[in-house]
């Protein structure tokens, strides 16, 4: 019985909008919105490993704009890029209901994760979180998802995993985890019903 559902957060659960936070981080540092989107762009991957933090991104972009920046401002403008799925939410409500331990597993960094924590209550609700800038790697390498069944504490038989981004699928079947790449709200409850989890 597939008990543990580990669910991608970006575009499965919440929406994101990358040129979003780069036009309001370049509308509040007065900066030139392709600066900040090559910066953006060279910071993603150790970013989202942790090895750059939110202070570090915080004093660039003070020294960019030449200016006493707040900080929560500035990760209000980096973190705030996020719209509810809210069909994918009332699914993963339903499967919580039923019993099944919920877990994210997703790229992201400390703002993004912050602030959509903070705006979302449904992630509360979740059981635990395999998050990439703080167990220092990123789908789709092997490692992450080594980590989480780890922090999960289940075996690979006993869960089931969703992602939009076929690539992460694919390396977590590499693992002989089961999987399938998000599509639609209806697509995955066919996905969940084909396996009796729902």
């Amino acid at each position: 019985m597939k008990r543990t559902i580990f669910f991608d957060l970006g575009n499965v659960l919440i929406f994101f909008s990358h040129q979003k936070m780069c036009e309001q981080v370049a509308a509040y540092c007065g900066l030139d919105l392709e600066l900040v989107k090559s910066l953006m762009h060279q910071y993603g991957d150790p970013y989202e490993r942790g090895d750059v933090t939110n202070q570090m991104i915080f004093d660039k972009f003070c020294q960019l704009s030449q200016k006493h920046l707040d900080y929560e401002t500035l990760m209000n403008a980096i973190g705030d890029i996020f719209e509810p799925n809210d069909p994918v939410i009332s699914i993963a409500f339903k499967l919580k209901k039923d019993g099944h331990r919920l877990f994210l597993l997703s790229n992201t960094c400390d703002a993004h994760f912050t602030f959509a924590s903070s705006r979302f209550p449904f992630l509360k609700s979740f059981d635990g979180y395999v998050l990439s800038y703080e167990v220092g790697a990123r789908k789709p390498e092997k490692k992450i998802y080594e980590k989480a069944l780890r922090i999960a504490g289940c075996r690979k038989d006993e869960c089931f995993y969703t992602d939009d981004v076929l690539s992460y699928i694919e390396t977590a079947r590499s693992l002989d985890i089961d999987a399938e790449q998000y599509k639609t709200p209806h697509d995955l409850m066919h996905q969940l019903n084909l396996r009796k989890i729902l």
